[in-house]
């Protein structure tokens, strides 16, 4: 019986923490648009904080390449956004994305996955607004414009951790709210 209750203890606790984190999110997503729509009618371009699970759309929503992804979510409901650095490095990413589409694919979920000409006259625009500093980055967009942005050693584990950390799924090492 007390490991039954210790088990429905730890459950309260992670539901209390994914409330705690769901208010945290809200109320951040609420100021964002508050402080964008601000900046905005200012005239001055909106920037991203560039870390995780933040609104693509506060920071990039009017470039170019990503309002020609719309047509991309007709046939996926995620997109991995290869920003390539150096040749060996955005080799390496570009397997390590290659690898992880192929394993969410298997889950049965469609996504995508497009690199962006380091040419694209919009490329050094989306790095700015997106806090990008060290290349090769990956953001992985979902159709709500939710992202996350993997930046440093990118790995395949890394990739389907955001993943899944975007889709509001548990990541045992990650979340800290998982039931043990």
């Amino acid at each position: 019986m007390a490991n039954k209750d210790k088990r429905w203890w730890k459950i309260a606790l992670c539901v209390i923490g994914l409330l705690m984190i769901a208010g945290a999110i809200t109320y951040t997503l609420i100021t964002r648009m508050a402080d964008s729509a601000a900046v905005s009618s200012a005239g001055n371009p909106a920037t991203a904080a560039g870390v995780v699970n933040t609104p693509a759309s506060d920071g990039v929503g009017e470039l170019t390449w990503v309002t020609s992804l719309s047509s991309k979510y007709d046939t996926n409901s995620y997109i991995f956004v290869v920003f390539p650095g150096n040749d060996e490095l955005t080799g390496k990413v570009d397997q390590a994305v290659k690898t992880a589409v192929e394993k969410i694919r298997q889950g049965g979920t469609a996504i995508d996955a497009i690199t962006l000409s380091s040419l694209d006259p919009e490329f050094q625009a989306s790095l700015d607004r997106l806090a990008i500093q060290k290349l090769p980055a990956v953001l992985l967009l979902a159709p709500t414009r939710q992202g996350t942005i993997i930046k440093g050693d990118i790995t395949e584990t890394k990739l389907l951790q955001a993943y899944l950390s975007l889709q509001g799924t548990c990541v045992p090492g990650v979340s800290g709210c998982c039931p043990k």
